[in-house]
């Protein structure tokens, strides 16, 4: 889903490939595929990144500075926070795509997986309180703003940030 943002289609799926490679050794508990029964294809996909407290500043800066998917740029502005650590407070969610024949029937069973990680990451996270998710495509806008979050700032450009109070997610 990040392909448009790039003019190098061939580099950004093997980007993407390998950052999610390296992320899934680090922390893999956020990484979840939706998939058809009968086939067992990927319909849908989501990561949900608990983010080391040094770099949640970044939340607060301007969204493009944090889109290390389709940047160049080989060091992530997003640290990620290992199980056990107190001070992280934030969980980034930093992919949310479901195809769109499949958003009617399994939007909210993603939703609802998604609750149950989030409950478990609370587990290696104690102090999690805070989700925050970048809006790049006016489709996700809607869900976003359903689900209670909450534009940030205005912001000049259509990418910006959204914040949910995670209890407030996990109440739902």
């Amino acid at each position: 889903n990040y392909n448009w943002m790039n003019r190098n289609l061939q580099a950004t799926p093997h980007r993407i490939a390998k950052l999610l490679r390296i992320w899934s050794q680090q922390y893999g508990i956020g990484m979840r595929v939706l998939r058809r029964a009968d086939n067992q294809n990927p319909v849908g996909f989501y990561l949900l990144y608990p983010v080391a407290s040094e770099s949640e500043v970044n939340f607060f800066q301007d969204p493009n500075r944090g889109l290390h998917f389709s940047s160049e740029s080989e060091t992530d502005p997003f640290a990620i926070a290992q199980p056990g650590d107190g001070q992280c407070l934030a969980v980034y969610i930093r992919s949310w795509v479901v195809e769109a024949p499949y958003v009617s029937t399994h939007q909210t069973l993603f939703l609802q997986d998604a609750q149950k990680v989030l409950a478990q990451m609370k587990q290696d996270f104690p102090n999690l309180c805070d989700l925050y998710s970048m809006i790049m495509h006016p489709t996700y806008e809607a869900l976003a703003v359903t689900l209670g979050f909450q534009k940030m700032r205005n912001s000049p450009s259509s990418i910006y940030w959204m914040y949910l109070a995670l209890d407030r997610f996990l109440a739902l």
